[in-house]
């Protein structure tokens, strides 16, 4: 179990490393090519993507994967299929919605009317990749994860880098490189789909199953992104989208704590479904609170590290930012624990509780948002971000305890 746990991890850390390489090698081209305003734009289109992806995504990779370990495989592509047919007509649903209202949304989020619908295909390209990945991450073939990933991500540095340096594109060229990079291997991952037998003919028969597993997570996920994201829509509106671009350079940075966590997560999530399939419960708070103490441990060390960090990856217009890195850092630790803690709650689908749960930490965010950039200035949205973090990983960590003791115990 250790040594299996250890081979994954190593090879979904070292996936994620080198993913994580493309923004990280974009940065010092962004930070000079693109004034800080520019970088705040390009920030706050990135957060409109990520807040409207749920509502195409639907979360179908999540039911996908918790159905993988639960029905024979003819059912599971059917399930697929009927996931996939979901998303799309969701997608066609939030198109023409954007389309009817697309002044009032442009106006309010300070974006043109052709580039606001073009977000939209940018956030459906995201739906296939998404489910490859995730039932490559549950068949535990991490190779096969790393290859599809760092091929996508190679061509995505080397389109970001062309439409960037060489023609000149902004923040435009940066946001092309990476959805079609995306557009491209969906291609390819329905092409995978298929020669896995992971399609079907068109059936509705799981509808109701997959909406009532996704539907709910919507709040969850939009909860979840006005959680990291909101911070800098209030920024904009209180300070300016120079502020948020200074304030975006902390947040990428501090979200190296993330890249480790993820890979952790993604490797220990299908094992930890199979210990609760056989009701081993010791065993998977046995393997948490090491991963727990991984986790500290590495907080600590990127917060030692960030001047060093600082130096070598950031223009130096930009150092200004470092007062916000400590406490963005602490909030994304305690999001690194509430992956751990939140499997539980994934696999016996309580996503009604985890939306509720998640809707009240998106309230608290907003409110403390409010108050502390009023009273605190751009430093009292790091604060928010991180005590936001903290009261929902407790709220979050009272739930599972609850279900365990119900169910395992």
């Amino acid at each position: 179990m250790f040594k299996k746990l250890s081979q994954n991890i190593i090879i979904y850390g070292g996936t994620n490393a080198l993913k994580s390489l493309v923004p990280i090698l974009m940065l010092p081209i962004l930070t000079s090519y693109l004034s800080i305003e520019d970088f705040g734009v390009l920030s706050l289109a990135e957060t409109t993507i990520l807040f409207i992806t749920p509502f195409i995504l639907l979360n179908i990779n999540g039911a996908i994967n918790v159905e993988y370990f639960k029905v024979e495989h003819d059912r599971l592509k059917e399930y697929i299929t009927n996931a996939l047919i979901i998303s799309l007509i969701s997608f066609l649903i939030v198109f023409v919605l954007f389309f009817i209202f697309q002044n009032y949304l442009a106006s309010l989020m300070h974006l043109e009317n052709s580039f606001l619908l073009l977000i939209v295909f940018f956030a459906s390209f995201r739906v296939v990749s998404s489910v490859v990945l995730g039932l490559y991450q549950s068949r535990e073939e991490p190779v096969r994860f790393a290859i599809y990933t760092l091929s996508q991500t190679i061509l995505d540095f080397i389109l970001s880098y062309l439409l960037v340096v060489t023609y000149h594109f902004g923040y435009m060229g940066r946001l092309e490189g990476v959805y079609i990079s995306f557009f491209i291997f969906s291609i390819i991952g329905m092409t995978l789909l298929y020669k896995m037998n992971y399609l079907s003919s068109i059936t509705f028969k799981y509808t109701k199953d997959i909406l009532s597993f996704g539907v709910p997570l919507i709040p969850h996920a939009v909860s979840a992104t006005v959680m990291a994201m909101s911070d800098r829509y209030f920024i904009s509106y209180y300070v300016g989208n120079d502020q948020v671009g200074l304030y975006t350079i902390a947040y990428q940075l501090s979200a190296l704590m993330l890249l480790v966590s993820m890979s952790v997560n993604q490797a220990w999530s299908p094992m930890a479904f199979r210990l609760l399939k056989d009701k081993n419960i010791k065993q998977v708070f046995k393997i948490s609170i090491l991963i727990v103490m991984l986790f500290t441990l590495l907080g600590i060390s990127i917060y030692l590290l960030r001047d060093t960090l600082f130096y070598i990856l950031i223009d130096e217009k930009f150092y200004v930012a470092k007062e916000f890195f400590g406490y963005l850092l602490l909030g994304f630790i305690f999001q690194s624990f509430y992956f751990l803690v939140v499997n539980v709650l994934f696999f016996e689908k309580k996503t009604k509780t985890l939306a509720s749960i998640t809707i009240l930490g998106a309230f608290l965010n907003i409110v403390l948002n409010y108050y502390f950039i009023l009273y605190f200035g751009v430093i009292g949205v790091a604060y928010a971000t991180a005590i936001t973090w903290f009261v929902f990983l407790v709220v979050v960590s009272i739930q599972n305890y609850v279900i365990i003791r119900k169910h395992y115990l």
